[in-house]
């Protein structure tokens, strides 16, 4: 059963307070390490963002080197929500607990994908400072396409990443209303 996004909102904030991360940007390699997680570059294929390695007490985030800032940050906070939320590993690789995030997660096809998405967005943009920022940024400015791009450059993530963010959040329509 899928958790409700306000107890992942919970989850994510006691990431943060943990990891002493109380700022924006977020730095998920700081929640990965306040959770015995270290974060490593490697050089994967194209269709491979990074993945968890679970073996004992020993946790690994391998994020693709070849990915963007912005990406790899995503991908650390996806996986550090695959090991906070206690996600049981769907792959066993030489007997190691392995959670994939490739292009299939952002689908939605899985409940543990989900939720470590919606963890990640969490994470890397908590809900009350998202407000905070977009209520000054509106201000001065209202067009949608350079709100997003200000919001994602301040919270470090994509700007698709924002854009979803706040659609979600209820902050902006989703681009796909026709209202």
């Amino acid at each position: 059963m899928i958790r409700s996004r306000s107890a992942i909102e919970d989850e994510a904030i006691g990431a943060r307070q943990k990891a002493k991360q109380l700022t924006i940007p977020v730095d998920p390699t700081a929640v990965a390490a306040a959770y015995s997680a270290r974060v490593v570059h490697e050089s994967f294929t194209d269709d491979l963002s990074g993945v968890l390695v679970r073996k004992g007490d020993l946790n690994t985030i391998a994020v693709n080197e070849s990915d963007s800032l912005v990406r790899r940050r995503f991908t650390v906070a996806h996986e550090c929500g695959h090991l906070i939320l206690g996600h049981k590993g769907e792959v066993f690789v030489d007997k190691q607990v392995v959670n994939r995030r490739n292009t299939t997660s952002s689908l939605a096809i899985d409940d543990q994908e989900i939720e470590a998405n919606q963890f990640a967005a969490s994470l890397l943009m908590p809900r009350a400072e998202v407000v905070e920022h977009l209520d000054q940024l509106s201000k001065s400015c209202r067009q949608r396409a350079v709100l997003v791009e200000l919001m994602a450059r301040s919270f470090c993530v994509s700007k698709k990443a924002m854009e979803y963010r706040l659609v979600n959040l209820g902050l902006i329509a989703s681009p796909d209303d026709d209202s």
